[in-house]
């Protein structure tokens, strides 16, 4: 009888590869449903056996550290084997357990409840003073009525909006779509782009519900997949609605907010920002309108799930989703057949152009190609991928197929698209130009090249990018920014890249990696659209005819490409059930063993306990914005006392990195920011002790310093800010405020709070782990070869060799083009891996190998003595997270522990000798100028201390309402509006709400009281 239907989905640089991992993937299902078993048999070595022994010293002193601090804390030390072809395993087990929850056998459902005279849906907090606090239902419709009739009677300009927003294309299905969302739980509205369904939807609803005389009754929450999209639409509907933001509409997005009224209102959101309102419910909500549902990004799919279970419990609310392009069909079955608004766009016919048809009319001709010889290492790797620019139709002639096929369809032809700009030009047409590619680097990259060129680079053009990562006042530049749910109107040439980048997961390996891959028709024909909005327009596709049929119709569902472990986070942390009885329920289920990968790794981390219920640690993994394996090391950084430097690293790894390099090799002006410590990380810190000091001498000076080092600095300025957020979380979790001061790091000589940190990256980057060969070339866990990414600053700067004090590294990331590559990389010692990185250790009396492919040479007993450590400080983490305040009152055992695991960590206890230097400063400073909504904050500069308890710098403290105002007179200038937190409130206001970036792209709101200085009062008062 059949069990349970399984399938798979997998990647790989080729279909060979592909095909092996999905084969893989199902075999990881056949044995999780318990259908074959376990191999028993001989497995096939890795390439990594190979590797030679490494030899490790150890000095006498530290031997007899380790075995003072394994006898003083009663730890096991596993023996010698007594037969050395059986290889003894080094694993004593745990030490400290969490007391198991008790299990939840039934799902839960996300409560709701209507709007409350004296409730605050945005700040899921009671209104108890002002006028609002005692006025009835009743009284609120009529008064808000009201004031709407007088405005429309009395504004103009109102008017003449009005008359605007009644020529849109779906001001004719307004009483359809009405009748629609009053009779029914779930709506489906699909419109063409450009039909106004985004801005106009939400005000047809609350319009009524305002002249019906239920204006109490009405608050909207519309999400959008992007920031970018959430702001603008909201600014769209506040200026048609005769307003400013923070009246009658509102948005909340990572670190700006803007909340409207409590009632008779709409607030537009990122999905991950309702995600976290989530935890106390959807209270006060009539009416959910989810955006773009085609994207299919993860967190849309689980609001998806969510919103289902509501709508069965709670049939009342209202559910609208909307979305352009898309095959309604499946989300309509899977909301119980409900019914489906069709809205007919008024779009004018687009002629499309593709890339043969663009060189053949331009008459480009390609540069000639880099006569320099390539890595060996990249024409290696194979690729099944045909080239599809050797195929031309005949109706060109063979000059044009000549051409096309000099042109790799995997590079963006900037040329080429710099002759499109100038035929366009010859045309005489006014109207803007849109130009999609993958990345901001690659948009930053082509700014400057247009910017440099002779003809677009002069005062007749602006040429202005668009991304997430730049701040607000550059993204209103564009005016009306285009992303899915606004259309910029002036439109008319469109040039698509139909290259994107994605993330992409393999469960059975349990690693991420980062590739540009093809996009999907459904997305380009949503693209495309916005070129025929008001008139005629162009398409200019910069691929070929054959690989745009050649397109997959969909892209693959984020759920089914990218991990699970922080999505289980939330569904524990929601008690909505078991994480596989959960997912189970989504639109499109993932595979099995991705499920069961998630669990596992949720279970090893101590996240979750034996009744897979969420454990102390877990909840507050589950609420830190960021991969739970970072997120433990982050509370490992507080008990070590460098829980800023840590914070720093895990937001980073959310953008991409500072560094401006437009594809090349780093530079000595950036591999300087690593000091002698073959270490990007160490580069990042460094570069924000730099950024720090700048930006005391105001914003001219900090813009001229990153223009000089060539340093991104709207990524500095966000990854600030999600660093101060991670900090806040665990502040509001109860760790210690000392725990996270600033620390005085040293780049170049000595440091052992450095040595700390880059062991804790052992741990938190695991398995990304590579042993050096030779030039560029690495060996990964999984025994294969690899190159080190050409952003690193461990990259030599040919195909010279380099020489590293230890031949081991940790990275943070993989790309995958013709060749893998490792990201963001740092060198550490064997020790530091057989500390923290490192899952499996076996002893043979005399090689100590880790994970069956990094051989060391070394005393059998150092060794053994290394892991009881390990157990011991995983103990440890489990009393912390308990109770977080005992980190500033540890027993004189744990700090000697603590102790001997810096001095573990020190390159030297290896053998590894690091060049003496200078010394650096690093520290918090104030808040970043010009960062979205808000003020730049402020602070007294503290004095920097020694050890663990380093200088503290600006940040915290001065409070207003939930600011944190009484660590031992603490300096600071940085408060947060909310009622004490995102977490015990749960409000869009709070100061630790909404997901993100690294882990759901989600955002928080927050709403900061500041010191500021004289030249920021200046700034903003212009």
């Amino acid at each position: 009888s059949i069990v349970a239907r399984i399938f798979a989905r997998e990647h790989g640089s080729n279909k060979k590869l592909a095909a092996q991992s999905c084969a893989l993937s199902l075999v990881r299902q056949l044995y999780h449903l318990s259908i074959i078993e376990a191999y028993s048999g001989q497995t096939k070595k890795k390439e990594g056996e190979s590797v030679e022994p490494y030899d490790v010293n150890l000095t006498s002193n530290l031997e007899n550290q380790l075995k003072r601090i394994v006898d003083d804390m009663c730890l096991e030390v596993i023996p010698p084997p007594e037969d050395p072809s059986s290889p003894a395993l080094l694993s004593i087990g745990k030490l400290a357990h969490f007391e198991p929850s008790q299990k939840q056998n039934q799902s839960g459902v996300v409560p709701w409840s209507p709007p409350q005279s004296n409730w605050n849906p945005w700040t899921s907090s009671n209104i108890d003073e002002g006028p609002l606090a005692y006025a009835t239902p009743e009284q609120i419709s009529i008064d808000i009525k009201s004031n709407l009739l007088y405005q429309l009677e009395n504004d103009q300009e109102l008017q003449k909006i009005l008359q605007e927003r009644e020529t849109l294309p779906v001001k004719n299905f307004e009483r359809g779509i009405l009748d629609a969302v009053r009779h029914n739980s779930v709506v489906i509205i699909r419109g063409a782009t450009g039909c106004g369904k985004t801005t106009q939807v939400p005000q047809y609803i609350l319009d009524e519900c305002i002249h019906n005389g239920r204006a109490a009754e009405c608050n909207i929450v519309v999400t959008q997949p992007r920031r970018i999209s959430a702001v603008s639409v909201a600014e769209r509907v506040a200026y048609e609605r005769g307003e400013e933001p923070g009246n009658s509409c509102g948005y909340s997005v990572r670190f700006e907010s803007m909340l409207p009224r409590p009632h008779a209102s709409v607030m537009f959101c990122t999905v991950g920002v309702l995600l976290r309102k989530l935890e106390a419910g959807i209270r006060g909500i009539s009416h959910v309108i989810v955006d773009e549902i085609h994207e299919r990004d993860i967190n849309t799919d689980f609001l998806l799930v969510v919103l289902r279970d509501v709508v069965q419990a709670y049939p009342e609310i209202r559910v609208i989703l909307m979305s352009a392009t898309i095959d309604t069909s499946m989300f309509c079955e899977y909301f119980f057949n409900c019914p489906i608004i069709e809205v007919f766009g008024r779009t004018y016919p687009v002629q499309e152009y593709f890339l043969e048809d663009c060189i053949q009319m331009t008459k480009f001709i390609p540069p000639p190609k880099d006569k320099k010889k390539k890595d060996k290492d990249e024409e290696g790797t194979e690729d099944d991928d045909a080239n599809c620019n050797l195929i031309c139709g005949d109706e060109y002639g063979l000059e044009t197929k000549n051409r096309m096929a000099q042109m790799n369809e995997k590079e963006t032809p900037f040329e080429l698209i710099e002759a499109l700009l100038k035929y366009i030009e010859t045309l005489n047409v006014v109207g803007a130009v849109l130009v999609f590619l993958p990345g901001w680097n690659l948009i930053y990259t082509m700014q400057k090249y247009l910017e440099m060129n002779p003809h677009f680079g002069t005062q007749r053009y602006r040429v202005l990018p668009l991304h997430s990562q730049i701040p607000r006042e550059e993204q209103r530049k564009v005016f009306d920014p285009v992303a899915p749910g606004i259309t910029k109107e002036l439109i008319w040439y469109f040039f698509q890249s139909h290259r994107q980048k994605v993330k992409l997961f393999t469960a059975h390996n349990n690693m991420t990696n980062y590739a540009t891959v093809w996009a999907s028709k459904t997305n380009l024909e949503q693209r495309k659209g916005r070129a025929g909005r008001v008139r005629p327009g162009f398409c200019f596709h910069l691929c070929s005819r054959a690989r745009f049929d050649r397109l997959e119709t969909h892209m693959t569902p984020e759920m089914f490409r990218t991990p699970l472990h922080e999505i289980a986070l939330s569904i524990k942390l929601l008690r909505l059930g078991g994480i596989g009885q959960f997912l189970a329920k989504a639109i499109e289920p993932p595979p099995l063993d991705a499920v069961i990968e998630a669990e596992h790794t949720l279970r090893e981390l101590d996240a979750l306990d034996t009744n897979d219920e969420l454990t102390p640690l877990g909840r507050i993994l589950a609420r830190l914005p960021i991969e739970p394996r970072l997120g433990k090391m982050m509370i490992m950084g507080c008990i070590f006392y460098v829980g800023d430097a840590v914070c720093t690293i895990s937001a980073a790894t959310c953008f991409p990195e500072p560094f401006i390099s437009e594809g090349k090799r780093l530079g000595y002006v950036h591999r300087n920011f690593a000091g002698n410590r073959f270490s990007d990380h160490v580069a990042l810190l460094s570069v924000f002790q730099a950024w720090d000091n700048a930006r005391m001498g105001g914003e001219n000076a900090e813009s001229r310093f990153c223009e000089f080092k060539r340093l991104n600095m709207a990524t500095l300025r966000m990854t600030w800010e999600a660093k101060v957020q991670l900090k806040e979380i665990l502040v509001n979790s109860g760790f210690p405020e000392e725990s996270l001061m600033t620390q005085v790091f040293n780049n170049t000589g000595p440091d052992n709070n450095l040595d700390v940190v880059i062991s804790l990256l052992a741990f938190g980057l695991y398995p990304n782990v590579c042993f050096h060969k030779e030039k560029r070339k690495i060996l990964t866990t999984e025994g294969r070869n690899a190159l080190i990414h050409k952003s690193s600053v461990n990259c030599p700067f040919s195909s010279q060799d380099m020489k590293y004090p230890s031949p081991f590294f940790v990275f943070g990331e993989k790309i995958r083009t013709r060749a893998i590559s490792a990201k963001a990389m740092t060198l550490v010692s064997p020790l530091q891996l057989l500390l923290f990185g490192s899952k499996k250790v076996v002893s043979d009396g005399e090689i100590i190998t880790l994970d069956d492919w990094i051989k060391l040479r070394m005393p059998h007993n150092a060794a053994a003595c290394i892991i009881s450590l390990r157990a011991a400080m995983e103990a440890l983490v489990v009393e912390v997270t308990k109770n977080p305040e005992i980190i500033s009152e540890l027993d004189h055992v744990n700090k000697q522990m603590l102790n001997v695991i810096s001095e573990i960590s020190k390159p030297l206890a290896a053998g590894i000798n690091l060049a003496a230097g200078g010394n650096m400063r690093f520290g918090d400073g104030p808040r970043p100028p010009k960062m979205a909504r808000y003020d730049s904050g402020g602070g007294y500069r503290g004095r920097s201390g020694t050890g663990h308890r380093g200088g503290y710098q600006g940040g915290y403290g001065g409070g207003y309402r939930g600011g944190y105002n009484s660590y031992r007179g603490a300096s600071g200038g940085r408060g947060y509006s909310g009622g004490g937190g995102g977490f015990r409130g749960s409000g869009f206001q709070g100061s630790g709400g909404g997901y993100q970036t690294g882990r759901n792209r989600g955002d928080t709101s927050e709403g900061v009281l500041h010191i500021e200085s004289k030249a920021e009062k200046e700034r903003k008062e212009v």
